[in-house]
């Protein structure tokens, strides 16, 4: 479950400097508002925003749940036919697990609510000419991306079968945003891989929910913000996005 990463300051820790004062509401606006409206995040959710940003809230495992599925074909689940869904696992090991997101606060997720807002962090951030490095030197980055692409990897090192595994499948994951100041190479796109829960949001010419990348300038990284587009309801409302 996804939870608060941030911690409680005091006003001697901010006093000795050890945890830089959060800037205010006024201040983040002149930074971000135009991304916020380009992107079309609605003005009720801002204020929201702003304080899960500068207190590092990720709290969308208070609203959502991951639900897992596996389809078993021309066999009907029931007692009857049960030894052969078994049967069958034990000859398909390998069987492809579904994945989808779905709305398990009892209360719902409400688009006139403030709070509705919600952090998704970036497992990995690369620049394509890095990307096989990465995965090659950064440790537990290649464990991270086969559990999350469903690749199978049980080794304790780098295997170039693998590697290649993840380059070819990231791309069914990949995200991608630009810079718009910098040098050169620092405008490049830069791609992205969403955490394990917004890496199971389904895309869809139907969604419940919007998604844009923001670069949030006060600590110098990015992050994927979501929020609703209507009303979801607790169990029966799964949720699909769209990209702004």
């Amino acid at each position: 479950m996804l939870g608060v990463r941030g911690m409680e300051e005091t006003p001697a820790q901010r006093e000795a400097g050890e945890i830089p004062c959060a800037e205010s509401f006024d201040h983040f606006l002149v930074r971000h508002e135009a991304a916020l409206r380009s992107s079309a995040v609605p003005q009720i959710f801002w204020k929201s925003l702003h304080y899960k940003l500068i207190n590092e809230v990720f709290d969308a495992g208070q609203f959502f749940g991951i639900m897992q599925t596996e389809e078993a074909d021309d066999v009907d689940d029931d007692e009857d036919e049960q030894p052969q869904l078994e049967e069958k696992k034990r000859s398909n090991p390998g069987v492809e697990l579904s994945c989808k997101v779905i709305v398990t606060n009892e209360n719902g997720v409400r688009t006139e609510d403030p709070n509705s807002i919600f952090l998704i962090d970036h497992a990995w951030t690369y620049r394509v000419n890095s990307a096989q490095q990465h995965l090659q030197e950064i440790p537990g980055l290649l464990h991270r991306m086969t559990n999350l692409m469903k690749i199978d990897f049980h080794g304790e090192f780098p295997d170039e079968n693998v590697v290649n595994k993840v380059l070819s499948e990231m791309w069914k994951y990949n995200q991608t945003y630009q810079l718009s100041r910098g040098t050169a190479e620092e405008k490049l796109p830069v791609w992205y891989v969403m955490d394990e829960f917004g890496s199971e949001i389904q895309h869809s010419n139907e969604p419940t929910c919007c998604t844009a990348p923001l670069f949030y300038t006060s600590q110098q990284i990015a992050y994927t913000i979501l929020w609703p587009l209507r009303d979801l309801d607790s169990g029966g409302s799964s949720v699909f996005y769209q990209v702004i």
